[in-house]
């Protein structure tokens, strides 16, 4: 037996890693894409230079002819393999094929209009035709909703940069640049395009004649879109820009051109997990504004070029990346919050905070400055409105507290600062006592005690420091100021049958009448000088007949002990 297994095993021709990579090889298949890559550089260092019309048409040539054949490879494939997987990746390769072809003729373009929009239609007439052999042959299914716009994507691809051709020849114009600009919001609509189909729901797809189901079909398609419309808006701005060469840098792209394109994206993924009903794929839609907010604090470059059309940008915009990109994030989770998605309304109070402290200012380091109130009163409407329906006490106290800070800044310059303080930590306070009262939960429990200790540690401050704590303040509000706090402390505990509170009005008022009398004897000890000893005098005598009545208490329990054991019965 050992000997046969010995024959068997030196008989397997792979074992071990070796066929591990076999196997990962067989699955994986990367020879297409391995394929594609070493054409593409083939062609580009043939043909790239592009001089002349003829090494244009070679370039034109050869990658339709290529791209042709893979098409072809994905029809023989389906037709008499059925190797679906590999299917697909010929399939994506192709599409990829449109792209790098759309991107292939910038420089052709600049240099000769005429050739370059002939071989950007060329190209269009082509990929459209293609796809449509493609999808008849092999019977896959792209319904309308989907079809309509890949094709408007492959359109907005080859035929943007022909839109551009009569404003080349005015690179420093600034129709140029807001023209590079706006290839992202132009993708953005082009991709909003997909709303109907998404509104569908998978069936739409159900029967598409192959085995991939939602949503890998056909959502890797328009993924690997997006994913060039990104890359291609950064191009764009590089191959079409044609400065003078003493130019440093001459590159006007930033990050933030890309928020637009991804504002879209959010708004699409946000109707998928809609649709879907899948939690998951709504977080990931709320999580796309902080993505956009990141955009536009990374990038900034200080070179000339790029500074130019940012201030160009804020002003004819009126504010920077960031605080037009929070105006969107706000707009997109009212979207949000119109649709009921949770936690939509919490992050839209969220960025009307952030907001309030990035004013639109034109240079990155102003972009942080004085809050304004209005857009945290705003938010705090909001959040009460919603406390009120949802009957959560958290969130009225959230609203309250937003309400206090947006009138603290609304007070500051109107009102100094030793009213504003004590004006803001009183409202701190009654907002917290009534969010108490109205609601019956932890939360509220919670600030009912909080609310007390807090009231009475600040009596008890008044009563310690007395006129001293503020010079602004008149003595007889400092003298009363307790007093009033305390009898609205102990009619706040009378009415919700609060221990704690009771106790605090009471310990509150015990300190107020010994600070009280000791003012008192403070102000007639000036009078008579002997008070001192008068008053020391007067509690030993109070001792004296507290010793005696005890001791003559101690001597009628005596007494009547022995008058028990006089007229106990002998045994």
């Amino acid at each position: 037996m050992s000997q046969l297994a010995d024959v068997r095993s030196a008989s397997a021709p792979w074992t071990g890693e070796s066929r591990g990579l076999v196997d990962w090889v067989c699955t994986n298949n990367p020879f297409y894409v391995l394929s594609a890559l070493l054409v593409c550089l083939g062609l580009r260092v043939s043909f790239g230079m592009q001089s002349n019309a003829g090494e244009t048409w070679a370039l034109l040539t050869g990658m339709a002819g290529y791209t042709l054949l893979l098409a072809v490879t994905a029809c023989l494939l389906v037709r008499f393999v059925g190797v679906w997987d590999d299917v697909r990746t010929v399939l994506l390769i192709v599409v990829l094929m449109f792209l790098a072809t759309s991107v292939t003729f910038d420089e052709v373009l600049a240099r000769d209009p005429t050739r370059g929009i002939v071989c950007y239609f060329s190209g269009l007439v082509f990929a459209v035709a293609l796809s449509e052999g493609i999808l008849r042959s092999i019977g896959l299914k792209l319904p309308a909703y989907f079809r309509v716009p890949y094709y408007l994507i492959l359109t907005l691809f080859f035929l943007y940069p022909v839109a551009l051709t009569p404003l080349l020849n005015q690179p420093h114009g600034e129709a140029l640049s807001w023209a590079l600009f706006g290839f992202s919001p132009a993708a953005a609509l082009v991709f909003l395009s997909l709303v109907p189909a998404i509104r569908q729901g998978r069936s739409y797809v159900h029967e598409n004649g192959s085995p991939w189901g939602w949503a890998w079909y056909p959502w890797t398609l328009f993924g690997l879109l997006a994913s060039a419309v990104m890359a291609r808006s950064a191009l764009l701005c590089w191959s079409m820009h044609h400065l003078a060469k003493g130019a440093a840098e001459p590159y006007i792209f930033g990050p933030y051109f890309l928020i637009p394109f991804a504002l879209a994206l959010g708004v699409l993924i946000l109707e998928i997990g809609l649709v879907e009903r899948r939690p998951g794929v709504l977080r990931v839609g709320l999580f796309v504004p902080i993505i956009m907010v990141a955009l536009a604090l990374i990038g900034h470059r200080p070179e000339v070029v790029y500074q130019s059309f940012l201030a160009r940008f804020c002003e004819r915009l009126g504010g920077n990346p960031l605080f037009l990109t929070l105006l969107a994030s706000a707009g997109f989770y009212a979207y949000a919050a119109a649709r009921r998605v949770s936690f939509a309304v919490e992050a839209f109070c969220g960025v009307l905070v952030v907001l309030a402290f990035v004013p639109p200012g034109t240079v990155a380091s102003s972009w942080i400055a004085t809050p304004r109130g209005w857009p945290i009163l705003v938010a705090a409407v909001i959040q009460f409105a919603t406390g009120l329906r949802m009957h959560s006490s958290w969130r009225c106290l959230l609203s309250a507290f937003g309400l206090v800070a947006a009138l603290g800044i609304g007070l500051d310059g109107l009102v100094n600062s030793p009213y504003r303080l004590v004006m803001t930590f009183h409202l701190i306070l009654l907002v917290s006592l009534i969010v108490g009262a109205v609601f019956d939960d932890m939360v509220a429990h919670a600030l009912r005690n909080l609310g007390s200790i807090v009231a009475l540690m600040a009596c008890l401050a008044v009563i310690r420091l007395g006129p001293g704590i503020s010079e602004r303040l008149p003595g007889e509000v400092t003298l009363f100021y307790p007093l009033a706090i305390l009898a609205l402390l102990a009619g706040y505990g009378y009415g919700l049958r609060h221990p704690l509170t009771l106790c605090c009005a009471a310990i509150g008022v015990g300190c107020w009448l010994v600070a009280g009398v000791w003012k008192i004897y403070l102000l007639v000890r000036v009078l008579v000088l002997g008070l001192d000893y008068i008053v020391v005098g007067m509690v030993l005598f109070a001792l004296a007949v507290a010793t005696s009545a005890a001791k003559g208490k101690t001597l009628k329990i005596r007494a009547g002990s022995r008058d028990d054991e006089l007229f106990e019965p002998p045994l």
